[in-house]
């Protein structure tokens, strides 16, 4: 008797005339259906590909919640066109269009590089493209001629479909440990602003300006305060923004806040003050977090340029404190579970949540492996008596909060050569008012990623692939296609603590937490990792079990 997992790694049964798919018409969820419709064609120059597991993101909810609102759908008549979400894909190749016969074979699975580039726009897969949400789809040549090439990655044939699934919202947390902006100087090339904020010193870039980082255009100020700073901005750089800013001397907190709206993207300020800086800086931690802004400092003008590469650490202090803010969530499981697997770990871990429940699946899931490794861990819920900031000072804070006032409260407790990491995404324009003097007195720096490029994707999968990183262990939450809307409904609730996965071709299999496995599917659950994670073999048993 034929396996039927085998069958179906192979797709060696038959594609059906028609599928399930999800489609959403606008904002809220009442707007998303399920629909059955027919399988949909596809060209010589593209591949029918089968779902095989999709993750649930956050990101999803906010496509859910602002519908044809949101920054990559506006302009999209939904109700004629509406969105199949899912970007988080396992995928089989199900069909193989004529052209691409000696590239591609039927039973080829591979994940997919979610945020996609074809002729320098941006057409992401789950949102413009459609995505994972249906249990058959099409790749299309943005997909397989982009800009970077071809974004599917494959798979080996012993990779499972969560784990691969899971590849892409890891890369995200990967990629926030990779920060890209650390430079040795100014950049070469670029576009330099020079701001003497005081008669008492010198606008000197002598010293910045040598070989290997010579900009191509220097916009001096020598009288800020009757500076109009956008219209300076747009003047000078079409609106595109300095990549670097120096000030020399000591503007008020006020000023500098101003000046540094001039920035561009991944451009660093470097403050020469000739005097400490009163006050707090409004500083825009949204273009932290999405621009990749960078600050630093010297009193010494002397060591101006120096200064960038006073600390340009990235990854959490080996031996040293991390605080990890709001991490009770999927993305701050992740967090946690790739520092206590670090090759040279944090001594100490503190995470807080508003939540006891889930700082006791935290201890319930990570305790052990943290106490192998002999980290400290430490849960706080703000709510109670407890004060986490009494466990600082910390070289490291990871963020998990989209919140202005959190990362006011939290950054005082960063120690000296501390790093800050804005994780959770905040919009552009978000300030939060800091003591700038202190944070570049102290070399700390705060840092920013979003998202992942095909390059963390790919070094993320291949440490899964490597047994270096299981993504299985985010794993909280199954369902079928047809729970579709439950799961997201449950991930907008934070009911799970970790990540949910749907396998569109159960369409049936009822949402449920890795807790409920134990009851529903007893033989699955007897293949879990200590009755907690998820496993390969899990997955399998699941397979045979429901494709039956």
């Amino acid at each position: 008797m034929a396996d039927i997992l085998e069958e179906y790694k192979e797709v060696r049964q038959p594609v059906p005339a028609q599928i399930k798919r999800w489609h959403l018409h606008g904002a809220g969820l009442e707007s998303l259906e399920e629909a059955t419709v027919d399988l949909p064609p596809f060209g010589p120059d593209e591949l029918l590909v089968r779902h095989d597991a999709v993750g649930i993101c956050f990101s999803d909810i906010k496509i859910i919640t602002q519908g044809p609102n949101h920054a990559r759908l506006q302009g999209r008549d939904m109700q004629r066109h509406p969105v199949v979400m899912g970007h988080e894909v396992a995928l089989t190749v199900a069909g193989v269009g004529d052209s691409l016969k000696d590239q591609f074979h039927v039973g080829d699975r591979f994940i997919i590089q979610a945020d996609v580039f074809y002729k320098g726009a941006n057409p992401a897969y789950g949102y413009q493209l459609d995505g994972g949400m249906a249990q058959y789809g099409v790749i299309t040549k943005e997909v397989l001629q982009g800009d970077e090439g071809c974004y599917l990655l494959p798979l080996r044939e012993e990779t499972g479909y969560v784990e691969a699934a899971l590849v892409e919202p890891w890369a995200c947390v990967v990629a926030a440990y990779e920060y890209p902006n650390y430079r040795d100087g100014l950049r070469d090339g670029g576009r330099l602003l020079v701001v003497r904020a005081s008669v008492e010193v010198n606008a000197d870039t002598r010293a910045l300006t040598v070989p290997g980082h010579q900009p191509a255009s220097v916009t001096t100020v020598t009288d800020p305060l009757a500076t109009d700073w956008g219209t300076l901005r747009q003047a000078e750089t079409d609106g595109q923004g300095f990549d670097d800013i120096v000030v020399f001397g000591t503007p008020p907190a006020a000023m500098l806040g101003q000046i540094m709206t001039c920035l561009g993207r991944r451009g660093i300020l470097n403050l020469v003050k000739h005097r400490p800086l009163r006050g707090t800086v409004p500083v825009d931690v949204g273009r932290v977090h999405y621009e990749q802004h960078l600050f630093v400092g010297t009193s010494d003008q002397d060591r101006a340029a120096e200064t960038y590469t006073a600390n340009t650490r990235r990854d959490i202090k080996p031996g040293g404190k991390v605080w990890f803010v709001g991490a009770g969530g999927p993305m701050g499981q992740m967090h946690l579970q790739r520092a206590a697997m670090l090759d040279a770990p944090p001594k100490t871990v503190v995470v807080t949540d508003m939540s006891d429940d889930r700082l006791g699946r935290i201890r319930e899931r990570f305790g052990k492996l943290m106490d192998q490794r002999g980290i400290t861990l430490i849960l706080v819920n703000p709510q109670h008596d407890e004060d986490a900031a009494e466990h600082g000072p910390f070289d490291d804070i990871v963020s998990l909060v989209p919140s202005a006032p959190v990362i006011e409260e939290t950054v005082p407790h960063l120690a000296e050569n501390g790093v800050y990491n804005i994780f959770a995404g905040l919009g552009k324009g978000t300030l939060a008012n800091l003591d700038l003097g202190m944070i570049l007195t102290k070399h700390q720096r705060l840092i920013g990623t979003s998202g992942s490029s095909i390059a963390d994707l790919r070094h993320t999968l291949e440490l899964v692939e490597s047994d270096s990183l299981s993504t299985n262990a985010s794993l909280a939450a199954i369902g079928g296609l047809d729970a579709f809307r439950e799961g997201l409904a449950a991930v907008q609730e934070g009911r799970f603590p970790g990540k949910t996965v749907i396998f569109p071709l159960l369409p049936d299999l009822p949402l449920m937490s890795v807790d409920e496995i134990k009851q529903q599917l007893p033989d699955v659950y007897e293949k879990m990792q200590d009755g907690l994670f998820w496993t390969r073999e899990a997955e399998e048993e699941l397979l045979r079990e429901k494709l039956g």
